[in-house]
Order: C-alpha cells, then structure tokens, then sequence
C-alpha cells in the first residue's frame, strides 16, 4: 500500500456549515455523493448487488463534467474489444502504461485496474441500459511500446431522450450543441459542414435537423443524446429500473463519523438539513477540485492556472469535508490536471472558455507558437500533451501562446470558436473583440503579439520547409497512429499532418491551458476506501472519480482515461463495501 504523500487538516472544512441539529433523519445502506459517471456507476452496482442506495447531487441536474464530455472510457481487453478479435491483452497494456507513467506508475493500482477493468464494464451493462461500442480512437501514445492503433477507447452508445419522459429535464446540458440545443458528435461533424458532399450526408443532416426541430416543440433542447449525456441518460434510466432514490439539488454539509467509523452524511435538501445513515457506507464521487482557487493554488504546483471545463459545481466538496476527519490528500503525480489548450472569447463583461476544436485540433496549416516565437510541441499530438508543453516553455509566467495560421485555413476548418465558411462569414468581428489577432503579414502579426517579427518569420519557413519534405525533424509530427487521425490527405503534402502557412493575412488564436478535471485527489486504497495521514484506512468512507487520485496520475496515454477508472473503482469500493457487510454478517452470527 502506498502510504500518501500530504496531510490535511480541519481547517479545510471552514467553508461548510455544521448541521448539528438535522430536521429528519433518512436511512439507506449506501450513500453515494455526486451523480457524474463515477457516482452513478456505484450506485448502480451497489443497487444490483440488493443493497439500498441513494445519491445526492449538488446540482439541480445530474451528470456532473460527465455530462460536459465525450463520455469515452479507456478499458483495455473489454467484451467489446474481443468481439471485435482485437490483438491486445492486459499484459501488453501493463507494458504500455509503465512506459507511460515511469515513475508514477504505482503497480496496485494499475493491476486493480487491468484485471477488473473487463469485469467491471461487463457488470455495468448487464441487466442494465449502459451500452458502450468501440471507439476509432488509438491509444495517444500507440507508438510506445505496449500501444495500440485500436481496440482499447469505448464511446456511450447513443440514447434517445424522450425514453426518459419527465427525467429527460435531470440530465445536465453538453458543452457543445448547435442550432441553441442540437448535440452533434464528432462522427456527424464531416456531414454538417458540407451536407452536400453526399446524398447519404445530406438525408442524415435533414432526418437529424426535422427531429430537432419537433424535439423542440416539446422539450427544451434536442433529444437525441450522444457522448457523456447519453452515458448519463443510460446510468439514470437504469437507475430508476432498480429503485435508487435520487436527490438532486441536495449538497452534502458534514459527514458524520460515529465510534470510528463514517456512518453517514448530512445533507441539504431545501430548507432542511437531513441526516442520511449509510449502514454500509459513504462513497464520495463529487467530481474533484476543478472550482475550486484555493485547492487549484495548493495542489497544482507548477502547473498553476485559472480555467477549467469541469463542471461550475465541482468545488472540492468532498475532498475538503474528507480531510477534516483526518483524510490524507494523495498528490504525488505528474500533473494535478488533465489538459486542454482553450482560448476565450470576450464580449463585454462575459467571458467563455471556447475548447480545443475537432476541426482545427492539430491539423495540417496551424502550428503553436510560444513566447519566442518557435514551435515548442508536436501540434497533431493529444491536446493534454500541447498543456504540459506550454508550461514546461514558460506558462504561466509568461502568457504568450498562439495558435498560428492563414485566413485559408479557418476558412476550410475553423479555429477555436470560428466555424468553416460558410458558417462563419467574416472574421472583422472577432478580430475586432481580441479574440484572433490578424495580420496581412507576419512581422505585422508578430508585433500585434508582442514576440519577434524575425523569428516568427522564420518558424514559419522552417515548418514550409518541413512540410514540403515531409517530415517534422524536431517533433515527429505525422509518425504515430494518433497524428494521423489529424492528417488530412487533401492537402497535397508528403506528410498529411503537415500543410504550409504561406499567404497572408495570417492569424493567431491566443490560447491558455485549461483542465478537464482534476488527478490529484484524495489517498485511498485499490478498492477506493480513504486513507488517513498514517496510511490506515477511514472505515466507512470510499473515494472514486476525481475525488481519489487517479491511476494514471496525470498523465494522459489515451482517450478515456477519467472516465475508465472513475467506472471500475466505484465498481471495486462497492465490491469492498459488499465484502465489509458480510464479513459483519458472519461475525454477528458466529457471536450469536
């Protein structure tokens, strides 16, 4: 067992109020706090297993960042993947992920996670909606040893939302729709820009735009759900089949610990303050400290930043009420984060945080640039990667980070916030809001970013030079399996990840690393029980999602990595609380 690495103390439970004299008092056997894909995942485990289960969400709608993402998992051997005869097996995938952690790599953890992972998906989705099918998606590193091109990355299976009836209003909004409620998924995006390529795209793009627009008659956003929000939709639908009670909008105040051991929670639910008794246990699933500055300042060393994609509500509240009754906070990892460059678009007083596009993401005829003006990262590999080269090229203390290309490019994809033409039509507007910067030439664009106009002029000429070889000496752009999902063969070059920046105007998206979640989190064991400072367990008390510190310990080898092992350690705390009730059972009958 690895002993954590910081303690804290009491003091971090100041923000919450104590609730020494709850209204009423409910019981059930197991409490879960949070309702993204961890939470809802144990509770349906636990209900499956017999036991009675409540989950109480902060949030008027479930999901959590959850809800927000692609909803992927990354599960090495699953049914799915040997259905499909893929060449893979959990020692090849052990291999590739002590390549991938080195000295983070803490062998427990990882064997838990391999050799239950298949188990744990099979179990999610027997007897259940939960449905997931083998994403196109190669590990980001497949071309270390022990990575693949396939077989290891699932997507939620799509849900149609109105098999929810009134529960559909529950689930928590995406980030990204279109038409002001429409979900697209990133295997429709081809077929939206140019519904005209095909007869097949366009017939998909009228059915998907006449559902919408009837869908709207009725419901406030579209009902077709992809990605997470299906994930969702399937954990909630399955949920209800088993009788778990659900309350949203009802934050946990206090947990309450009796002889010892965590016997349950106080929770907030309306004007009352009520007392759950969990007779089995607590499991904490409340998604990390994303929103929280005082955590983010704490833990992330030297990775400081202000912006997240988590969840407005993922504020630390179970990791801070945690530590003050002596839980240990684990935080020896690469990364207290998991990564994406995003960019900002400022309109007046309101701010938003506009993610790393699929359009534009590490495409041929867009380099990075940072405050030298030089490439400093290999702009086709995982947008986790593009973060940690940003702060190991000098972020934060110099903020000069640019995403570099010509007027043709966004007009064929996009950049960040800016869609295809047509569906954008001029960029004056966001030129003129700071968003892009816009140059007729790049010495011009240079002094509008503050960096030298020489050596931007000749970053540029060195990566033409490239691409017209095609090769990227100093990165290895266009040489994994990964890259290549990015490359477009259109362009003409000898290496599709690489297309030239030659015509003016030129222009640069200013970009800042954000994360996705969190990876340092509470210390627990294999089976997500909490640990004290001393290494001991907290009877009673359990910890999966972002709540624990993840296996992977900040470091990010493949799509699906948050959400894999949020699944499969909710799945093990669950098994360990069942093992802890009837290790009890045997001993109250043999005391009997």
């Amino acid at each position: 067992m690895n002993k954590p690495v910081v303690q804290s103390g009491r003091e971090k439970t100041a923000a919450f109020p104590r609730a020494t004299r709850p209204d009423q008092t409910f019981e059930t056997d197991v409490l879960v706090v949070g309702s993204g894909a961890a939470g809802l995942s144990a509770a349906l485990y636990a209900a499956k297993a017999g036991l009675r289960v409540t989950v109480c969400e902060k949030s008027p709608r479930l999901g959590g960042t959850t809800a927000l993402s692609n909803g992927m998992i990354w599960v090495p051997c699953s049914p799915q993947a040997r259905s499909a005869k893929i060449d893979d097996s959990l020692e090849k995938a052990r291999t590739y992920l002590q390549h991938e952690l080195g000295t983070y790599y803490r062998a427990g953890f990882v064997d838990a996670y391999l050799e239950d992972g298949p188990t744990a998906l099979a179990a999610l989705e027997n007897g259940t909606e939960v449905r997931f099918t083998l994403a196109s998606a190669p590990d980001y590193h497949s071309s270390q040893v022990g990575g693949v091109d396939k077989g290891r990355a699932l997507s939620p299976a799509p849900y149609d939302g109105r098999l929810l009836g009134t529960d559909f209003d529950l689930i928590g909004d995406p980030i990204r729709v279109v038409l002001g409620g429409m979900m697209i998924s990133s295997s429709e995006v081809r077929s939206f820009l140019n519904p005209f390529q095909s007869f097949a795209s366009l017939k998909h793009v009228l059915r998907r735009i006449n559902r919408y627009m009837r869908d709207r008659l009725s419901y406030r956003r579209g009902t077709e759900l992809s990605g997470g929000n299906a994930l969702i939709a399937r954990l909630l639908v399955s949920l209800r089949k088993y009788g778990v009670e659900i309350w949203p909008a009802s934050p946990l105040i206090e947990l309450v610990r009796e002889e010892g051991r965590v016997s349950g929670a106080i929770v907030k639910r309306g004007d009352s303050a009520i007392r759950m008794h969990a007779s089995h246990g607590v499991i904490l699933a409340t998604g990390g400290f994303a929103r929280n500055s005082q955590l983010r300042a704490e833990l992330s060393r030297a990775h400081q930043h202000n912006d997240t994609l988590a969840h407005p509500d993922v504020t630390g509240d179970g990791i801070t009420l945690a530590t003050g009754l002596g839980g240990a906070i684990d935080n020896n990892v690469a990364s207290a984060g998991f990564w994406t460059p995003v960019s900002i678009l400022k309109s007046g007083s309101s701010s938003q945080l506009v993610p790393y596009g699929w359009l534009d993401r590490g495409r041929p005829g867009v380099i990075a640039v940072g405050p030298n003006a030089r490439r400093f990262v290999n702009e086709s590999n995982s947008y986790h990667d593009i973060c940690l080269a940003m702060f190991k090229s000098g972020y934060p203390a110099d903020k000069r980070f640019y995403f570099v290309c010509n007027q043709e490019f966004v007009r064929l994809r996009g950049m960040g916030h800016l869609l295809p033409w047509p569906w954008t039509l001029s960029i004056g507007k966001y030129a003129r809001l700071g968003y892009i910067k816009v140059g007729r030439t790049l010495p011009e664009l240079a002094k509008q970013l503050g960096l030298d106009p020489g050596e931007l002029q000749k970053t540029v000429q060195e990566h033409n030079a490239h691409a017209a070889e095609g090769r990227d000496p100093l990165f290895k752009r266009g040489e994994s399996a990964f890259n290549r999902t990015l490359g477009d063969p259109a362009v003409g070059t000898k290496n599709p990840n690489l297309g030239p920046i030659k015509n003016g105007p030129f222009i640069a998206l200013p970009i800042v690393p954000a994360t996705l979640g969190t990876a340092a989190g509470l210390a627990t064991d294999t089976c997500g029980q909490l640990l004290d400072g001393q290494g001991m367990p907290i009877s009673g008390l359990y910890a999966c999602g972002n709540d624990m510190t993840s296996p992977m310990r900040g470091i990010y080898p493949g799509a699906g990595i948050t959400i894999g092992p949020a699944i499969v350690f909710a799945y093990r705390a669950v098994n360990s609380i069942l093992r802890s009730a009837h290790h009890g059972q045997r001993a109250a009958a043999s005391g009997a």
